[in-house]
């Protein structure tokens, strides 16, 4: 097990000394002018180490700079509007494992009701390795971008990208982890086939017991107990969704917006 720990960890720290080059060349190798036009606007910030010093070995930060958007007056002092782009985040735990999260585009007035969403959780980072991999997190992170910038265009596809990673990865909403809106579907869903295939049976049984004592009718009386308990398995092993599911689901593209002073 230390063997596989600490291999783990060889993985993740050569991604961690060579993601300056794979993020950009993925930058100059990606051929939408959108991204052009981001590299000019916010500029494209690559920090191992985090951005608050580089000296966090366990944490990666891919992000768009910051940019004004406006300028506001109030008598003789002015201030400055700024926007800070997206940014895809890299997390090595202690047991070698990582964590992926993207956080969106956002201003001191407006962002996205999620805080960030979690793309991956307790991976292998054997996986940095792949390129098709790295592809899809950038297309992703770029696709968010176009999502939650003020001047965002996204396309339909990168609309239904991040629709879906809303929809099948877990958000975090004020610092705290939801269930995913599939899971949500999931246990609603099984619940209501439950309920109605109880409904069928226990009037399968009232039929039954109605009829004549004989041997059919204990089979069929067996068989009834039998599927009550395989449907009871399935609920305790397949449902696992945690105590949190009573809250309101997410609205999907709702943003969250602060009144100036």
């Amino acid at each position: 097990m230390k063997e596989k720990r600490q291999q783990r960890i060889k993985h993740f720290e050569n991604f961690y000394d060579n993601c300056n080059t794979i993020f950009t060349d993925l930058r100059n190798k990606d051929k939408d002018e959108r991204v052009v036009d981001f590299q000019n606007e916010y500029m494209l910030c690559i920090c191992p180490g985090s951005r608050a010093g580089g000296n966090e070995k366990r944490i990666i930060e891919i992000f768009w700079g910051a940019r004004p958007y406006e300028f506001e007056t109030k008598g003789q002092n002015w201030k400055s509007l700024s926007e800070t782009g997206a940014t895809l985040f890299f997390y090595r735990n202690d047991t070698g494992h990582i964590t992926v999260y993207i956080y969106p585009a956002k201003t001191e007035f407006r962002q996205p009701i999620e805080n960030h969403i979690a793309l991956y959780g307790w991976y292998d980072p054997k996986n940095l390795e792949n390129e098709k991999f790295i592809k899809s997190l950038w297309n992703d992170f770029i696709a968010y971008m176009e999502c939650t910038s003020l001047d965002g265009n996204p396309t339909l596809y990168q609309r239904f990208r991040i629709s879906y990673l809303r929809y099948f990865k877990h958000l975090v909403v004020d610092k705290k982890w939801q269930p995913t809106k599939f899971s949500i579907f999931y246990k609603d869903l099984f619940k209501w086939v439950l309920t109605v295939g109880l409904s069928g049976v226990i009037i399968y049984v009232l039929t039954v017991i109605t009829q004549p004592d004989t041997a059919q009718t204990e089979i069929e009386l067996k068989n009834v107990n039998y599927n009550l308990e395989s449907i009871s398995k399935q609920l305790d092993s397949i449902v696992k969704i945690p105590a949190k599911l009573e809250l309101d689901p997410i609205i999907m593209d709702s943003t969250k917006t602060k009144k100036r002073e």
